[in-house]
């Protein structure tokens, strides 16, 4: 170094995030606590063990986890929201593919409280018909809604397409309008009763616990939660055959399309290579497919081509909205950087993502809310302890010739299958011999 010349800049080193501490309450709920210096406001979660496997009528599991901070038996109506309210804490519930997930946001000083609030929701809520039967109709509205979303349709049908017909995540996890106006009350607090107990659950709870027995803490506010779930192993994902629908929607000025097929989860050791090839072509803005289709071309206001991995399998997907006249050139050429023309990933590209997935971790992880959620995610997928930061540092490793060979496995001709959502007066869609014949519905 001189006074002319920087000193070299090593390349940071991957960001190793904390091990969560295990352990166990008296009635069989699995606890897991982060301690996170300096975060303030705690994030808790508990994860239950409830997949959509055999789910009947579906939507049923949503439907309840929405109808969760509704009232309990000790805070029944609005009372339990305005306990919350005088707490500063925000509560949240969803049903997943794996299961139920229900967390709870609140200031550090205030946790054992919300925590009693939130083994509440979970073991004695009061499931009220009048309440039910309101999300009920919220649901079937929000299903409209999304009826009338030309690109959620794309993404539902392409769902649908991709995923063997057997498979319950080829169908939305919040049920369809003939399942969703079958659910009952008396349906709900049965499957709720069924599925809902600490012998299934895991609490998640992360941030600056301070010297806080936490353990302590849970067994105060879940102790008293009682009883046994029947087990129920989550879906496992399938292919279904390779198709290449549009569907009709008159008078649209534009289309959207979702290209793409069956692809890998997390747990597969070509996971790492894959986003990074992915990346590469279509998973940002200075991305191959981006680059011809948004910027040289002008076809589309941009592209993204990436993977949605779910616990077995998962997909990947070209999805953009390409004006009426240009959509099937638009086609054929992102088909020709994606199949028929692949040049190798370089180095350079290689590069590009892993400073992307590295430099954004800190960011993207930073405060208790999103490391809890990690984790949760970790539970429900069935993955390690170390799984993000393993992640990270594997990616560190790919090489150009690995990303391409899981690209080029991976992303195949005799995979694809695509769903274009438009108006069919309008679209002159093309033939090719990476897709299947066309049909209409």
């Amino acid at each position: 170094m001189t006074r002319t010349s920087p000193p070299e800049v090593a390349a940071p080193l991957p960001p190793r995030f904390p091990l969560p501490e295990h352990d166990r309450l008296d009635n069989g709920m699995a606890l897991r606590i982060l301690h996170l210096p300096g975060q303030q406001v705690i994030s808790a979660a508990v994860v239950i063990d409830a997949p959509l496997t055999g789910e009947d009528p579906e939507g049923i599991g949503t439907i309840i986890a929405r109808t969760l901070d509704e009232g309990t038996a000790t805070d029944p109506g609005t009372r339990y929201a305005e306990r919350l309210e005088l707490l500063g804490a925000g509560f949240g519930a969803h049903q997943d593919l794996g299961g139920v997930v229900a967390g709870i946001d609140v200031p550090a000083s205030r946790l054992a409280d919300a925590l009693g609030l939130l083994a509440d929701a979970l073991a004695e809520p009061a499931l009220a018909d009048a309440d039910l039967a309101r999300q009920v109709a919220l649901r079937l509205a929000e299903i409209e809604q999304q009826q009338a979303n030309p690109a959620a349709t794309a993404a539902r049908e392409f769902r649908r397409t991709v995923f063997a017909p057997g498979y319950r995540g080829a169908r939305p996890v919040g049920g369809e309008p003939d399942t969703v106006a079958a659910i009952t009350p008396d349906a709900a607090r049965a499957r709720h009763a069924r599925s809902y107990a600490p012998d299934r659950a895991t609490l998640v709870i992360g941030g600056d616990l301070g010297g806080a027995d936490v353990r302590a803490l849970a067994e105060r506010a879940f102790g008293g939660w009682s009883g046994s779930a029947e087990a129920a192993s989550p879906p496992v994902a399938a292919a279904g055959a390779p198709a290449y629908r549009l569907i009709d929607r008159p008078g649209a000025v534009q289309a959207n399309v979702s290209i793409g097929g069956f692809g890998i989860d997390r747990s597969d050791p070509r996971w790492p290579a894959l986003r990074v090839a992915l990346h590469a072509m279509g998973g940002s803005f200075g991305s191959r497919l981006n680059l011809l289709l948004r910027e040289e071309l002008g076809y589309t206001y941009g592209v993204r081509l990436a993977p949605a991995p779910l616990r077995t399998g998962g997909t990947f997907a070209l999805s953009g909205s390409f004006r009426s006249e240009v959509t099937g050139d638009a086609i054929t050429r992102g088909l020709g950087l994606m199949i028929d023309e692949v040049a190798p990933i370089t180095t350079g590209e290689v590069t590009d993502a892993v400073n992307y997935y590295v430099g954004a971790a800190p960011l993207q992880w930073a405060t208790a809310e999103a490391l809890v959620d990690q984790h949760v995610r970790q539970v429900l997928d069935g993955l390690p302890d170390d799984h993000l930061t393993r992640q990270l540092e594997a990616l560190g490793s790919v090489t150009a010739e690995q990303a391409t060979a899981a690209y080029r496995e991976i992303v195949t001709p005799e995979s694809l299958s695509a769903v274009v959502v438009g108006a069919a007066d309008d679209l002159d869609l093309p033939e090719h011999a990476a897709l299947p014949p066309l049909t209409r519905g």
